[in-house]
């Protein structure tokens, strides 16, 4: 694929990514190693100089421990969740960034940038919700990070990534409201890693989202995250986005290979 834009970006698991641009590598939302779909670890990490964090549930930060103590990286994440996770990591809080909704730092290869975000809707009230991923077997592994699961739930951040050449990458996750709709909208997107749909009747509302933001790249996530791929889904995921952008350009990611855009 020509690379156009100057990124390369390789997805890992869920929503776990490496965005490479020039000598700087993010890692997005590590959980890999625990993830039922594919068979790399956190090992298949090549380089992590900055970790951004979309929210603080289990699925999202197993991995953060073993990248952090390997290359010592930079956290980007909400500001609810960022002391509980320097607890949770024992982390030097210098490396640790809270970022609150419009923040944007400048790392010179790249400018991130946080956008206010909302989790999917888990149809739970908050109590409930707690109590059941209490349940989860994955915190007989990890119990310190149960503590970190309330503000996971309460708190979301999706982040924007301006590149040198001016190309804006969006990572996106949650429900395809107004409010997301116009936020995103406004960050004016060429490519969009999105949260792709929970649900098949949903399927046309993602494709609109991403038609309606203005993206010309999109890159689904989170497809592996019980571990069926659904190829059907993405396929009709991928003609929707098509009909509505004829000239765009709809990649369906593989676990570890790098996409050049």
């Amino acid at each position: 694929m020509k690379n156009t834009y100057g990124v390369s970006i390789r997805w890992l698991a869920v929503t776990s990514f490496e965005i490479r641009c020039n000598d700087l590598t993010v890692v997005t939302d590590p959980y890999i190693t625990e993830c039922v779909g594919t068979d790399l670890t956190w090992e298949a990490v090549e380089n992590c100089d900055i970790i951004c964090l979309t929210h603080a549930h289990w699925d999202h930060v197993t991995d953060i421990p073993r990248l952090t103590e390997k290359f010592r990286p930079k956290i980007l994440c909400g500001d609810q969740t960022a002391t509980p996770l320097a607890s949770w990591l024992n982390y030097t809080p210098t490396r640790i960034y809270p970022m609150y909704p419009d923040t944007e730092l400048d790392f010179d290869d790249v400018k991130i940038r946080a956008l206010y975000g909302r989790h999917t809707d888990l149809n739970s009230g908050f109590n409930d919700l707690c109590k059941r991923i209490e349940t989860n077997p994955i915190f007989q592994e990890y119990p310190t990070m149960a503590a970190l699961q309330p503000v996971g739930s309460m708190e979301y951040r999706n982040f924007l990534f301006t590149l040198p050449s001016g190309a804006k990458v969006l990572l996106w996750g949650g429900d395809p409201t107004a409010e997301q709709v116009n936020i995103c909208k406004a960050a004016k997107p060429d490519i969009a890693i999105l949260q792709r749909s929970g649900r098949p009747e949903q399927i046309e509302a993602k494709a609109k989202f991403a038609a309606a933001i203005g993206c010309k790249v999109l890159i689904p996530h989170h497809h592996d995250f019980r571990g069926v791929e659904d190829p059907a889904r993405i396929e009709k995921f991928k003609e929707e986005f098509l009909r509505l952008v004829p000239d765009g350009n709809f990649v369906t990611p593989e676990h570890g290979a790098w996409i050049h855009l």
